[in-house]
């Protein structure tokens, strides 16, 4: 192998090193992979990444986890009114909720960058 090849092969492996790294770098690296830009709905202008998930023995129940709540409370409890809006829709084919602890409830607290919702969807 000749210096030429040589220094070829480390500038690529020393340009794929760096953009992994700027990947790693970035606060959306990962989430940037899994979900498209296209099909994120942001709130505030930030995207806030929600799960819901649901008691085994009665769907109507729910529980929505809002990630990245540290980037401000509005949008957070917009994502979870959201995301619980689209599992009533789709489960019971309405969006009435009836909160427990709801987006519109006082005194919400963000733990460990997340907001946490309890409700149930009116069938």
């Amino acid at each position: 192998m000749n210096i030429q090849s040589r220094k070829h092969r480390i500038g690529q492996g020393a340009l794929l090193l760096g953009a992994l790294l700027l990947l790693a770098g970035c606060s959306n690296g990962f989430s940037n992979l899994v979900r498209p830009a296209k099909s994120r709905t942001m709130f505030e202008g930030l995207y806030y990444p929600a799960r819901i998930s649901t008691e085994r023995g009665d769907r109507a129940a729910f529980t929505v986890t809002v990630n990245r709540a540290d980037q401000g409370i509005d949008g957070a409890r917009e994502a979870g009114r959201y995301e619980a809006t689209k599992y009533c829709i789709k489960q019971y084919g309405r969006s009435d909720a009836e909160w427990t602890v709801g987006p519109d409830s006082e005194g919400l607290a963000i733990s460990n960058d997340q907001l946490v919702l309890v409700g149930r969807c009116k069938a």
